[in-house]
């Protein structure tokens, strides 16, 4: 299948707001694919990529792009993956000057509207509302299956292998996928809450349980075998022998466990996220990175035990049984219908240094890789008043809109604003509507996806904390950002600085 065939496919998703319009779109071009093409079409339509991150974020891509018509032979879906998965592989000295060099041929074959794509697809950008909700639905549609299978297999396999299995081998292909040791599935996730309150209109009574500021881990054990994997499925297993340790004492010969791992001081108080994920880093040294971070294992879910899956169970029943598998490792919960025990709860968590907390439904089964209105977390936000810079165009159900904000920081030594991120978070279509009357007033210059505008606008923004950036210009970014409010009432003068920023982040780590 060739790119311009996919792309066009996606103009037309973006053009229509009826979701079976969508599945139908999708279900249509999925059919006309084979092979690999099929895998290909349906990760590149969910916005991802089967070789995951491939070291190219916004400055590789605006150094590779170049203006004017294609020139040269049309590409094709597997042509781009072959090119994908050369990028991908260039390692060392000079890898990014040849990564630059490998994308301008490609982007040379391809027409404007491919380029921005591709370009949003190798970032992780890429919001054209098919993403993988819809898509499922569409392999469904495509091939014929029950969407209930196909929703089930793609709890446990990425989106392409999923999609080759359905239109090519129906459900005997579909049956494969299921939970097994030393296979990770991704995570189930939860969306966000402002408010007790909020939660206990939908789950009546709920567990609440700590939330942590660690890293996200799936630990596999069979017998005395361990692996431990990442939110984003990849096998850390040597970088944590002290995990591994602790996993091998458990008192059941088979298991998969959900949690996080965490650095603690010597108080009990947890270590900034950051100090947390230097153990997870490639370094030559693990016992003596191990000796100076340990990490503490805390796990809130079970998945198996002794060979047997229990996703299908109800938290309740889960939780009941992970207690007899790691009582020593489990957060701290509270079960209650009352939303003042659950407000004392949650100052609780804060006081004791965490994240705020996570709030569950009693009944709900686990939902590997999706997330809805079974698990809620509840996080107690920093704001900043901040200067918006630029904004991206939309896609998706915001075509048209600028929505993307670049944020900056005010630098009073120098005069000048220094970037602290981006997001497209917490808008609403008012707000983004009238967001894009006024930035476009005050717009200054503007490229392919991004108008660059006068600093004058001043946003409340809401983040979870403060990390470390080489991305942009202060070496800091915000952490979870979305929009709280525009503040008229505030000059540009008047915003943050960039010394506050730099100090919120030092007591961060005190």
């Amino acid at each position: 299948m060739r790119l311009e065939e996919l792309v066009d496919t996606v103009t037309r998703i973006r053009a229509t707001p009826k979701r079976s319009e969508k599945v139908q779109l999708l279900a249509t071009v999925l059919r006309q694919t084979r092979g690999q093409e099929i895998a290909l079409a349906a990760a590149y339509l969910s916005g991802s990529l089967p070789q995951g991150k491939i070291g190219v974020g916004w400055s590789v891509i605006q150094r590779s792009l170049s203006d004017g018509p294609a020139t040269g032979e049309p590409l094709d879906l597997l042509e781009v993956d072959r090119i994908f998965q050369q990028v991908a592989g260039e390692q060392g000295p000079g890898s990014t000057e040849r990564r630059i060099a490998m994308l301008a041929r490609l982007f040379a074959r391809a027409e404007p509207v491919q380029r921005q794509f591709l370009s949003r697809l190798l970032v992780g950008e890429l919001r054209q509302g098919a993403l993988e909700g819809l898509v499922v639905e569409a392999i469904a549609k495509a091939s014929g299956q029950p969407l209930a299978l196909v929703r089930q297999a793609a709890m446990f396999a990425e989106i392409g292998d999923v999609a080759r299995a359905a239109l090519e081998e129906g459900a005997s292909g579909l049956a494969r996928f299921s939970l097994r040791l030393f296979v990770p599935v991704a995570p189930m996730l939860a969306s966000s809450a402002d408010a007790v309150d909020e939660v206990m209109n939908r789950l009546p009574e709920a567990a609440f349980e700590y939330k942590l500021d660690g890293a996200r881990i799936q630990v596999h054990k069979g017998g005395q075998d361990v692996r431990i994997f990442t939110r984003q499925l990849q096998d850390v297993t040597e970088r944590l022998p002290d995990i591994v340790s602790w996993t091998r004492m458990l008192p059941v010969r088979e298991a998969v466990l959900d949690g996080e791992a965490l650095a603690l001081r010597p108080d009990g108080r947890p270590q900034p996220f950051q100090v947390t994920m230097r153990r997870f880093g490639r370094v030559k040294d693990v016992e003596a990175l191990r000796a100076e971070i340990p990490l503490s294992p805390f796990m809130f879910d079970i998945l198996s035990v002794d060979g047997e899956s229990v996703i299908g169970h109800s938290y309740q029943e889960r939780a009941q049984l992970l207690a007899q598998v790691a009582p020593g490792g489990m957060l701290p919960r509270l079960i209650t219908a009352d939303p003042d025990q659950a407000r004392r709860f949650f100052v609780q968590a804060l006081e004791a240094g965490h994240e705020g907390v996570m709030a569950k439904s009693l009944t709900a089964p686990y939902t590997a890789g999706q997330r809805g209105f079974q698990w809620f977390k509840l996080k107690e936000a920093s704001t900043l008043d901040l200067v918006v810079l630029a904004a991206e165009w939309g896609n998706g159900r915001r075509e048209g809109w600028l929505s993307n904000l670049h944020l900056g920081a005010r630098d009073p030594a120098s005069g000048q604003y220094i970037m602290l991120g981006k997001t497209f978070k917490g808008l609403t279509d008012d707000l983004l509507a009238w967001q894009t009357e006024q930035l476009l007033s005050l717009e200054t210059h503007r490229d392919a996806v991004t108008v660059y505008v006068k600093p004058a606008l001043v946003v409340e923004i809401a983040y979870s904390d403060i990390q470390e950036s080489p991305r942009y210009p202060a070496g800091l970014a915000l952490r979870f950002a979305r929009v709280k409010r525009y503040r008229p009432d505030k000059t540009p003068e008047q915003a943050d600085t960039i010394q506050t920023v730099s100090e919120r982040f030092q007591r961060q780590r005190m």
